[in-house]
């Protein structure tokens, strides 16, 4: 990767892909490599941070299942067991309660990690302007889907902005409701359930909204989910 051939365009996009994430492990080492030297990188690095953050507030707290920590800690210190007064006193000496108690907490936590669900997996797409430019975020999970504003863009005069979804296989796509002025909107997961593949899309519409339940308007900006991964 030469930055150096990089126009500015080129170069913000970069910092862009970046801060969310989204390139691949060589391209981010090089782009971490060359910001100590790289102050026009490093600037645009640092306005993409400054403009991403609040997007943290996107991501839902996960909390652990009700009364998790309790069982863990009542398997790891159990209550002291009184020794029997009969034949089975033999059979229940310190050794063998300390192994059974072991073992007991070993297949607790085994059964524990091996039945829990495994998560939904995280999905997001980034909706890019006719520039190539980063200008919507959005990100999916089990708990619905929500979609940010990177730039602020107000819909045209007179008129709203409407988001979409089309499902792979779907015939057409779902209205997620009017985007508000400030640029963010959250869908429940009982209007669409975030999928792979899906596409997601921004169309112009009447103040209300489609008068169809389709979309009217010109499409301005599209993406398509996908896992989101880790660079």
């Amino acid at each position: 990767m030469n930055l150096a051939s990089l126009t500015p365009e080129e170069r913000d996009a970069l910092a862009a892909e970046y801060v969310l994430g989204t390139l691949e492990a060589r391209e981010a080492r090089a782009v971490a490599a060359a910001l100590p030297g790289d102050a026009a990188l490093a600037e645009a690095v640092a306005m993409w941070e400054a403009r991403l953050a609040p997007l943290t507030m996107l991501a839902p707290p996960e909390a652990p299942p009700p009364g998790l920590w309790d069982r863990i800690a009542a398997a790891l210190d159990p209550k002291p067991v009184v020794k029997p007064k009969s034949w089975l006193a033999g059979l229940l000496d310190p050794w063998r309660i300390g192994a059974i108690g072991g073992t007991a907490v070993a297949a607790t936590l085994a059964a524990f990690i091996l039945l829990r669900p495994e998560p939904a997996p995280r999905m997001m797409t980034v909706l890019l302007t006719d520039r190539d430019q980063p200008a919507w975020l959005v990100e999916a999970d089990q708990g619905g889907l929500r979609l940010a504003s990177l730039n602020p863009r107000p819909a045209p005069e007179g008129r709203a902005l409407q988001l979409w979804a089309l499902p792979q296989g779907a015939t057409a796509p779902t209205s997620l409701g009017l985007i508000p002025a400030e640029g963010r909107i959250s869908v429940a997961p009982q209007v669409i359930q975030p999928s792979p593949g899906m596409l997601i899309e921004i169309t112009v519409e009447p103040p209300g909204g489609s008068p169809t339940g389709r979309p009217t308007g010109p499409i301005l900006f599209i993406g398509r989910l996908a896992p989101a991964t880790g660079s």
